[in-house]
């Protein structure tokens, strides 16, 4: 026989199994709802392309460490370019000698503490700058082959590639160690024409440096590892960092003095050491980036080499010309391609 008892009495508590059992149904509700959420949001974001890029890139740069990468580039950056300057400073000695040195100086209008500290290192003998010339140089390569092992597998990293493909060939090394000095001269001199010129020439000659930069880099590119031999895959990460070095040229050029004159009274030389150090981070972040950049494009996006041959006029160039469809990778099934970016 049952008893009714009142609507508003209170049911008998929940034992411990019952709370359990409870706890482990919200939970997979929970959990289900976090699938369901997370595939949404998953097919929202491949419909929209930026969003998509953009948060691949993130998870890319996270999974890859990037930022930690660019430090490492940054170190041997800073590496190579202090030996090489003090290269280029002993065999400019040897050529022309202290006093052409001044005359130098003169010429290029260098006053103030960093003429007197160019004065101060070239108070020596030619014989002296043929021994800072040479050991220099050797130092250089040295720094020169170590970034390019770091570039190396930076962009293994980002294309995911094994230990094997990852390899940079001394070839390569030579390479890079030439586009990265060559890279950096050409921006200095493009520094020194618009400091000569004035402001008629500004606009050009920044767009000759960004230019510059995006075909130095995608040159350097082209000598390390990467996932397929078509050459248009490197053509975002470059105009990343040629758009990228750009503008850190001109903030180092016109903003940042400014700031650290200002500061000189208060912390010296640490601002302008500081400085240097963000600079070169800031750099070695861009290039790491500039990979990611390209592996994530061509995989989710596909060649761009092949967007530019699928157009009418062009599309029959690859079938005719098979040096053309090997060169940019256009021979590689599309099944392939699919499986890769899986």
């Amino acid at each position: 026989m049952t008893t009714d008892r009142p609507p508003d009495e209170p049911g008998p508590p929940i034992g411990k199994t019952g709370r359990r059992a409870l706890v482990a149904r919200l939970r997979r509700h929970a959990g289900r709802a976090s699938v369901a959420i997370e595939s949404w949001l998953e097919q929202r974001r491949r419909r929209i392309v930026p969003i998509d890029l953009a948060m691949t890139f993130y998870d890319r740069d996270r999974e890859q460490f990037a930022s930690v990468l660019g430090a490492a580039i940054a170190l041997r950056l800073f590496l190579f370019i202090v030996p090489t300057t003090a290269s280029l400073v002993g065999l400019f000695l040897f050529v022309v000698g202290h006093s052409g040195v001044d005359s130098a100086l003169d010429q290029a209008s260098v006053t103030g503490s960093v003429a007197a500290q160019v004065e101060h290192a070239t108070e020596v003998s030619r014989s002296t700058g043929l021994a800072v010339f040479l050991s220099g140089l050797f130092l250089g390569v040295w720094a020169g082959r170590s970034l390019a092992k770091v570039l190396g597998a930076c962009a293994a990293q980002a294309w995911r590639l094994s230990g094997r493909e990852s390899r940079v060939t001394l070839r390569a090394a030579g390479a890079v160690t030439a586009l990265v000095l060559l890279m950096l001269t050409v921006g200095a001199g493009l520094s020194r024409l618009r400091g000569h010129f004035g402001p008629a020439t500004d606009s050009a000659s920044w767009l000759v440096t960004a230019a510059v930069f995006t075909a130095a880099w995608f040159a350097i590119s082209l000598t390390l590892p990467r996932r397929t031999v078509d050459p248009g895959a490197l053509l975002p990460g470059a105009v990343v960092v040629g758009a990228a070095m750009t503008a850190l040229q001109w903030f180092m050029q016109f903003y940042l003095p400014g700031r650290i004159s200002r500061a000189s009274e208060l912390v010296g030389g640490l601002g302008l050491a500081v400085a240097t150090l963000g600079y070169a981070f800031l750099v070695g972040r861009v290039m790491a980036a500039s990979f990611i950049v390209d592996a994530i494009v061509w995989e989710r996006l596909g060649s761009i080499s092949g967007l530019v041959f699928s157009l009418p006029g062009l599309r029959r160039l690859p079938a005719r010309l098979p040096s053309i469809a090997r060169f940019f990778d256009l021979e590689r099934p599309a099944r392939e391609r699919t499986r890769r970016r899986r």
